[in-house]
């Protein structure tokens, strides 16, 4: 979510920029007028508004409608309540600023109505076409079904039964059924157990999740592999994500990537 944010906000910036530059006086005496930064500042702070609508409109539409339900209307859903809405609510910020803030500008003459307002529309539009090609790539890769010679039948696959934990100068056997979960903390790899016992390991999450039963064990995030039984419970967050929450007595909250929350969602609830 942090990623998404910074992303959004260069966006935003890059976007105010072109806005507020766009017109016919010089570069150069635009930079020596104490409104072109005041302008930037209120059109920055507008468009990543208008940027974080437009994603969240995008990640409401893909629950509520998705791709899965016909492209037509998720096309539409996003014309209308991306577009169309966002271009709206535009409007009324630029209301809003013109009314408060720069209340030497004209508010609704040609040069906004004729000029700004298309650009800004188009400028949506565009933003609009991103998030739409990110998420039909992203459903496009979660719909692509597994081949079969990937699949592995209980007869070629075998998973430990005990994982070597080391504590101090000893390595303990651990039973995998008493690890509640497996996660990487400063460069090192830590198996914490139901009883709140810790042990460091010798090996990397991508190899210990190759060794560990699918049906028991999952990846969250590239910090973590849990244990099923440590899980206490989940709950959607932002942009299709979800927060997962481990029993006592660890309450640790992770979050769970949007492009891993469907196949966490297949893992739990089988």
């Amino acid at each position: 979510m942090i990623r998404e944010r910074w992303i959004q906000l260069v966006g935003a910036a890059f976007t105010a920029v072109f806005l507020v530059t766009f017109d016919n006086v010089p570069l150069v005496d635009l930079l020596q007028r104490p409104t072109y930064y005041r302008d930037l500042s209120t059109t920055l702070i507008a468009t990543f508004l208008l940027i974080s609508y437009v994603s969240f409109i995008t990640s409401q539409l893909d629950k509520r409608i998705g791709w899965a339900g016909g492209w037509l209307w998720r096309l539409a859903g996003q014309g209308v309540l991306g577009v169309v809405s966002s271009s709206v609510l535009a409007y009324g910020i630029a209301y809003a600023q013109y009314r408060f803030i720069d209340s030497e500008h004209v508010f609704g003459t040609d040069s906004f109505l004729q000029v700004e307002l298309p650009v800004i529309v188009l400028c949506l539009l565009f933003i609009n076409c991103l998030y739409l090609g990110g998420s039909y790539f992203r459903w496009k890769e979660h719909s692509q079904p597994i081949p079969l010679q990937e699949q592995p039948t209980p007869a070629e696959t075998s998973y430990v039964t005990t994982i070597i934990g080391i504590h101090g100068n000893r390595k303990i056997n651990v039973p995998t059924d008493n690890i509640a979960f497996i996660c990487v903390e400063n460069g090192l790899t830590w198996l914490f157990t139901f009883d709140n016992a810790r042990y460091h390991l010798d090996e990397p999450l991508h190899l210990l999740i190759e060794r560990l039963n699918p049906a028991q064990f999952f990846r969250v995030n590239r910090q973590y592999i849990v244990q099923l039984s440590a899980c206490f419970s989940y709950q959607p967050a932002d942009f299709s994500k979800l927060t997962l929450r481990l029993i006592p007595p660890f309450n640790v909250e992770l979050t769970i990537s949007q492009k891993t929350a469907p196949g966490f969602r297949r893992w739990i609830e089988r």
